[in-house]
């Protein structure tokens, strides 16, 4: 009798069209996902800059300002009184844009100086398109 041992090569052949099959199906669906993250990631950076600043005026007695750059997608802070950037800038990922944007100035009670919104949308993925907004007087930041 002889001895059977290994695959054959039409068994290794059908495991390899599944295998290219299910490839098929994920590689869009992780692209997706990798876009949507990278645009949650952005959408969390920015809203964190806003928290930052507030917290900052708060604690440092000098109000702090964030600024916002549609046309470059770049969020920064900086102190309102001697414009020193106190933060790097936070970029967008290529997959998203900062489609309108106002700075705001928070003072050193938590308050913010004017109202301000910052809209973000992905290039990639149509249902991530949020806005960040904050709240004249109170300071309050929210994401909608």
């Amino acid at each position: 009798m002889k001895d059977r041992r290994g695959f054959t090569l039409i068994e290794l052949t059908i495991v390899l069209v599944i295998v290219g099959i299910l490839a098929i199906v994920a590689v869009p669906n992780v692209q997706g996902w990798v876009n949507h993250m990278r645009f949650t990631g952005f959408l969390r950076e920015v809203y964190s800059g806003f928290q930052d600043a507030r917290t900052r005026a708060k604690t440092t007695g000098i109000p702090h300002e964030v600024v916002v750059d549609p046309g470059a997608n770049t969020v920064r802070l900086r102190r309102a009184t001697d414009n020193v950037y106190v933060r790097p800038p936070v970029s967008a990922p290529w997959n998203c844009d900062i489609v309108s944007g106002t700075s705001v100035v928070f003072n050193v009670n938590g308050t913010a100086t004017s109202a301000g919104n910052v809209r973000i949308v992905s290039t990639k993925v149509a249902s991530d398109n949020r806005l960040i907004t904050v709240t004249l007087g109170t300071g309050r930041i929210a994401i909608q």
